[in-house]
């Protein structure tokens, strides 16, 4: 129950810099990591009922909302730029919004050919 509380399950670097400070008590995550989970959350029950229709435009989507969060990271550790905390905030959010779209639309797919393979009607 503890590694649930503290969320030392994720791997994050949490550093106190990038992560918000609550009440002189620092949140678990880093805004990223946190961004991530949020879009996870709330990405999955609403993917599992907004995307019906199995689409690789779906995908797609998903490819670019997750990049959003490599660019930001990559540019920012090969010194291109420096990120700031919402930025970090928002792209990890993106990124889990589309880490969702791939996970509903995958396991759909996952479903339909274990389906396919497995039906008498062959």
């Amino acid at each position: 129950m503890k590694e649930w509380i503290t969320l030392s399950f994720m791997p994050c670097h949490r550093m106190p810099e990038r992560s918000m400070i609550l009440r002189g008590k620092q949140f678990p995550l880093c805004y990223r990591c946190m961004g991530i989970l949020l879009g996870i959350i709330i990405g999955i029950p609403f993917a599992s009922v907004l995307v019906q229709f199995l689409s690789v435009v779906h995908l797609l989507l998903g490819g670019i909302l997750i990049s959003t969060l490599l660019i930001d990271g990559f540019t920012q550790k090969w010194g291109w730029r420096q990120s700031t905390n919402p930025l970090r905030l928002l792209t990890g959010l993106l990124c889990g919004l589309g880490l969702s779209l791939v996970i509903v639309l995958s396991s759909k797919w996952g479903v339909i050919i274990i389906m396919l393979l497995t039906s008498s009607n062959h």
